[in-house]
C-alpha cells in the first residue's frame, strides 16, 4: 500500500483528534458558561425579562449563525491551502472573509441599533418583552463587530492547526464578561443595577477583550496567517469565482437555516411566557453539552480539510469514517450526562416558576434521548461535507428537511392544535433531523464529498 495513504492507527487518529477537539470544545464551553452565567443572573428578575432575553438572544444567534457559514466554506480553502502549504491562496482567503464579514457586521449592526423594537416584534407581541429585549440590542449593536472579529480570526487561527491562542483569548472573555455581569445586572462594586441592559453592556465588554487578544496575536506574532496588506486582498477572477463556489453553499445554508430557526421560535415564543422562558433556560443548559460536538466537529474538518488538501483522499476517508461513526457514540454517552445532571443543573437557577422549570427538564430529556441521533448530520454536514469541498450538498439536504418537513410541521400543530410544549419541540426536532440524517449518510457512504480545491495532486 501507497505509504502516504496508509490508514492511520486508532492511537494515532485519537491522539490527533483530541489535540485539537479539546481547546476547541473547552474554547465552545467557556463560551456556553458565560451564556448560562448570564442567564443564571437574569433569570432571577422573572420570566419577563427571561423570555425578553431569549428573543433577543435570537439576534446574536443570527450573527453567530452567519459567521459560522462564512467561516465555515472559508475554512474550507484555509485548511486545504494549509495542508497544500499554499500561503498565497491561504491569506487571500482569510482577507476576503475578514472583508465579506465586517461588511456582515457594520448592516447587522445598524439595523440592531436603529430599529430594534421593529427587529423583537417580529417574535413576540408582548409589548413588556419587546421593549426590554430592544434595550439589550440597542446596546449589542457595537458587540456585533467584536463578534464577527473573534469568530473569523479564531475559525482562521484553527483551520491553521492553532487552537491555543482561541482558548485563551476566550478565558480572558469569560472572566471579564462573568465580573462585568456581577457588577451591572444587580448593581455591585458601586455600579448601578442596570438588569438586561448591563448584562449586554457586559457581553459587549468581554467580546471587545476577546477581539483585542486575537488581533494582537495575528499582528505581533509569526502566524501563517500574517502578511503584508497586499496579501490579502490579491484577488483575481479566476479566484473569486472558486470562492463564490465554495463559500456561497455553506454562507446560504448558515443564514437560511438560521432563519428556520427563528421560525420555530415565532411559534414557540407564542405558547406563552411561562414555557417560553423555561425553553430559553434549556438552550442555555444544552449549549453546555453540544460544545462536544462542536469541538470534534472542528477537528473533524481541520484533520479532513487538510488531508485532502494534501492529496491524501483515501486517508481522509479513513477519518472522516471513524469521525462518523464515534459520533452516536458520543451522543449516547452525553446523552445519559444530560438527563443525570439536568435536575442539579436547574437547581442552580432562580427559575421564577415550576412550569418554566419543567418545561426545561422536559425539553432537556428530549434533547438527551434525540442527541446520539441529532449530532449525526451536525458531523455529515459542518464536519466531513465541506472539509471535502462539497459545501452544496449539506446545504440541499438540511434546508430541504427543514422548510419541507419541519418547519410546516411546528407552524401546523403550534397555531392549530393543542399539542403540549414539549412534544411540540420533540416534534420539531425529529421532524429536522430524521430526513437529513438518512441523506446524509447514504451521500457519506457514495464517496462523493470530496472536491479537491487546492493545487495539490492526489495521492494514489
Amino acid at each position: 500500500m501507497d505509504q502516504a495513504n496508509s490508514r492511520p492507527s486508532l492511537r494515532q487518529f485519537f491522539r490527533l483528534a483530541l489535540t485539537l477537539a479539546i481547546p476547541i470544545a473547552l474554547q465552545n464551553l467557556l463560551t456556553s458558561c458565560a451564556a448560562l452565567i448570564d442567564t443564571s443572573m437574569v433569570v432571577g428578575l422573572g420570566n419577563d425579562v427571561t423570555s425578553a432575553m431569549g428573543v433577543a438572544g435570537r439576534f446574536p444567534f443570527f450573527i453567530n449563525v452567519a459567521c459560522f457559514g462564512f467561516c465555515s466554506g472559508s475554512a474550507t480553502m484555509i485548511s486545504q491551502y494549509w495542508g497544500a502549504r499554499d500561503l498565497r491562496g491561504l491569506r487571500r482567503s482569510f482577507g476576503l472573509l475578514m472583508v465579506l464579514t465586517m461588511s456582515f457586521a457594520t448592516v447587522i449592526a445598524a439595523a440592531l441599533f436603529f430599529a430594534p423594537r421593529a427587529l423583537m416584534s417580529i417574535f413576540s407581541d408582548d409589548q413588556t418583552v419587546i421593549t426590554l429585549g430592544a434595550e439589550y440590542l440597542r446596546v449589542y449593536a457595537l458587540a456585533a463587530f467584536f463578534t464577527v472579529f473573534a469568530q473569523v480570526a479564531g475559525a482562521a487561527l484553527r483551520a491553521v492547526e492553532q487552537v491555543t491562542v482561541p482558548l485563551i483569548s476566550s478565558v480572558f472573555s469569560v472572566v471579564v464578561n462573568t465580573f462585568m455581569n456581577y457588577c451591572l445586572i444587580n448593581g455591585h462594586f458601586g455600579f448601578p443595577a442596570l438588569g438586561l441592559r448591563g448584562a449586554a453592556i457586559a457581553t459587549t465588554i468581554g467580546l471587545a477583550v476577546q477581539a483585542l487578544i486575537l488581533l494582537l496575536y495575528l499582528l505581533l506574532s509569526r502566524n501563517p496567517l500574517r502578511a503584508a496588506l497586499r496579501e490579502y486582498i490579491c484577488w483575481d477572477a479566476a479566484y473569486l469565482k472558486k470562492y463564490t463556489k465554495i463559500v456561497s453553499p455553506a454562507l446560504i445554508n448558515e443564514v437560511l437555516w438560521s432563519l428556520g430557526t427563528n421560525i420555530y421560535i415565532m411559534v414557540l415564543a407564542r405558547q406563552g411566557n411561562e414555557v417560553y422562558s423555561g425553553y430559553t433556560v434549556f438552550e442555555t443548559v444544552q449549549q453546555l453539552f453540544f460544545v462536544f460536538f462542536a469541538g470534534m466537529g472542528h477537528a473533524c474538518s481541520i484533520i479532513v480539510g487538510k488531508t485532502v488538501g494534501e492529496g491524501r483522499h483515501e486517508v481522509a476517508k479513513s477519518y472522516a469514517r471513524r469521525f462518523l461513526i464515534l459520533t452516536p457514540i458520543m451522543g449516547i454517552i452525553f446523552g445519559a450526562l444530560v438527563i443525570l445532571t439536568r435536575y442539579p443543573i436547574l437547581g442552580l437557577l432562580e427559575i421564577e416558576t415550576e412550569l418554566a422549570r419543567q418545561t426545561a427538564a422536559g425539553c432537556l430529556l428530549v434533547y438527551a434521548l434525540w442527541l446520539g441521533f441529532r449530532m449525526i448530520p451536525y458531523t455529515c454536514v459542518c464536519g466531513i461535507f465541506r472539509a471535502g469541498g462539497d459545501t452544496v450538498t449539506g446545504c440541499i439536504f438540511e434546508l430541504c428537511s427543514m422548510y419541507f418537513f419541519s418547519i410546516p410541521i411546528v407552524i401546523v400543530l403550534g397555531f392549530f392544535t393543542e399539542l403540549p410544549f414539549v412534544p411540540l419541540v420533540l416534534c420539531m426536532y425529529v421532524c429536522e433531523d430524521l430526513p437529513k440524517a438518512i441523506m446524509c449518510v447514504v451521500h457519506f457512504f457514495r464517496n462523493r464529498w470530496i472536491k479537491q480545491i487546492t493545487e495539490q495532486k492526489h495521492i494514489g
